[in-house]
């Protein structure tokens, strides 16, 4: 297959973000993009363009949030329709300051127990299809996204998934209810694209592109014929993926020079005198429990008592 000139122009802007057509804000950010935030900007909007999904898996610390703010900031000016972003709780609030900090002109939506009454939120399974395009973002959690019915049922221009590891598991009840929720294109926030196995990856661009990596056996089926080869390389699995992953290093100096080398410290933390205390007698309850223990149940109280451990090095009172 030969491309044309204009699928030429368009594999080539997949596979390098600096070929893709520039895109900016303009005033209503406040900030001023790297370039590589930039490039990185321009790539999630020409993707989103062609519907296709997008896994922006830059660094931590290399600013996926402000890119996804820009493109959301670009959007709003086309009037492109209201995105949905499902984030982790513990980022909820961390998202709501960015927002007020950098882009205060984008309408937002938090809908979240912590952000309004549990009665006002239940009646959004009703009313969200109709209030939906009244703001530019909406934002829940992977919990909430999982009760609230009603985000099927709203026309998205865009899912965006922060931490988007929460959806490696694709049996899940949380993973099947956001992979239902209807976008013109999808984006995932991660810096691990592939955090324990390679299923990962196939349960995460079952989201980004559906399709695209055949069905969960059949992956699992190519993933093997790759391993059995006299040379284990992956490279058609990469070359597959590739063009739908942007992956910056901190470590790339032609990214970013200015960040100082990575320091790393150890720092040794003695238990206080009632944690010691605690610490051994739950040693010593732990020998006495195992001895009479077999089988699966031993393992159980193998784990039981790690935890335990844990919960005596962070605190006492825990």
């Amino acid at each position: 297959v030969h491309a044309g000139p204009w699928l030429r122009e368009t594999l080539a802007a997949l596979r390098d973000p600096a070929a893709a057509e520039a895109r900016h804000p303009g005033k209503t950010l406040h900030a001023t993009l790297r370039h590589y935030q930039a490039d990185g900007v321009n790539w999630l909007w020409f993707l989103q363009e062609l519907g296709l999904g997008a896994c922006l898996a830059d660094d931590m610390g290399l600013g996926k949030t402000i890119q996804v703010i820009s493109l959301l900031l670009i959007l709003k000016k086309q009037k492109a329709g209201p995105s949905l972003l499902v984030v982790p709780a513990s980022l909820l609030a961390n998202w709501q300051q960015e927002i007020v900090r950098f882009a205060p002109s984008l309408r937002c939506l938090f809908l979240h127990s912590s952000q309004m009454k549990r009665e006002v939120l239940a009646t959004y399974n009703e009313t969200l299809k109709h209030e939906a395009s009244a703001y530019d973002a909406i934002f829940t959690t992977y919990a909430m996204a999982s009760r609230l019915e009603g985000l099927c049922d709203a026309t998205w221009r865009l899912v965006i998934l922060d931490e988007a590891q929460a959806i490696k598991n694709p049996g899940s009840k949380q993973t099947k209810a956001i992979k239902k929720i209807p976008a013109r294109s999808r984006i995932a926030m991660t810096g691990t694209p592939v955090e324990n196995r390679l299923g990962d990856l196939w349960s995460l661009f079952d989201f980004l592109n559906p399709g695209l990596l055949g069905t969960a056996g059949r992956f699992k089926s190519f993933i093997k014929h790759l391993e059995k080869r006299e040379h284990v390389s992956y490279s058609p699995l990469r070359n597959l993926v590739s063009p739908y992953i942007l992956r910056r290093l901190k470590t790339d100096k032609t990214i970013i020079s200015d960040l100082p080398d990575k320091t790393e410290v150890r720092a040794y933390c003695h238990l206080s005198k009632p944690q010691a205390t605690l610490y051994q007698r739950c040693v010593k309850e732990m020998a006495r429990t195992i001895e009479q223990a077999e089988g699966m149940e031993r393992r159980g109280m193998v784990l039981k008592y790690l935890m335990r451990f844990k919960q005596i090095c962070n605190h006492p009172a825990q």
